[in-house]
């Protein structure tokens, strides 16, 4: 009984210890989000040469459809489709949204047959996304291990050794700030063994 006591005391301590601290802002939510390529690397190559393309500001554009008329015949009866509905003519409204965003492309970077192991090395200060890349329904060869972070980091991916030819669909590797302020572009591909 007397273990029961000192331990609902200690708790009681604790929890009152606790509870005096007051929460402390862990950075400042006014800054914009940043995000930048340092470079591109593999396992077995190092460092590899990855120029930008371009760099651009961009505006994401937003759209609505709306439902304009119910297409009629010449004596003003509804024309039906082959399942007996309404025929309704839509349009999409197209507009700029507010959101200003910054889009930097990185010349393609080919790579060699034996590689197997990518670094993108990221500077940043906010949460940032790497997706998968789509393998455009072809077998996927190109795998996003990291595909989100915060602050500064690395991007991996393993690629598949290419014992074969060169890849008909090349790897685009987006990686972007959870905010969609900053977005890069990274655009792979891979020779064959029996290409040299």
């Amino acid at each position: 009984m007397r273990k029961l006591l000192y331990f609902l005391l200690l708790l009681g301590f604790v929890g009152l210890y606790s509870c005096e601290k007051e929460a402390e802002n862990p950075g400042d939510y006014d800054l914009k989000s940043e995000l930048k390529v340092l470079s591109v690397s593999t396992k077995n190559l190092g460092d590899l040469d990855v120029k930008v393309v371009r760099s651009i500001d961009t505006t994401y554009v937003r759209y609505y459809v709306v439902n304009r008329d119910t297409l009629v015949d010449t004596d003003g009866e509804p024309i039906l489709d082959k399942d007996g509905k309404l025929q309704i003519t839509r349009d999409t409204i197209y507009y700029n949204s507010n959101i200003t965003a910054k889009f930097v492309e990185l010349e393609k970077v080919e790579l060699g047959p034996p590689v197997d192991t990518i670094y993108v090395s990221l500077e940043s200060n906010a949460k940032w996304q790497a997706p998968m890349p789509d393998a455009g329904g072809k077998a996927q060869w190109f795998f996003t291990q990291r595909l989100a972070g915060g602050g500064d980091g690395t991007v991996v991916a393993s690629v598949v050794r290419n014992k074969y030819y060169k890849k008909t669909v090349d790897a685009v590797q987006y990686i972007l700030t959870s905010d969609s302020t900053t977005m890069y572009k990274l655009v792979f591909g891979q020779r064959g063994e029996k290409d040299e």
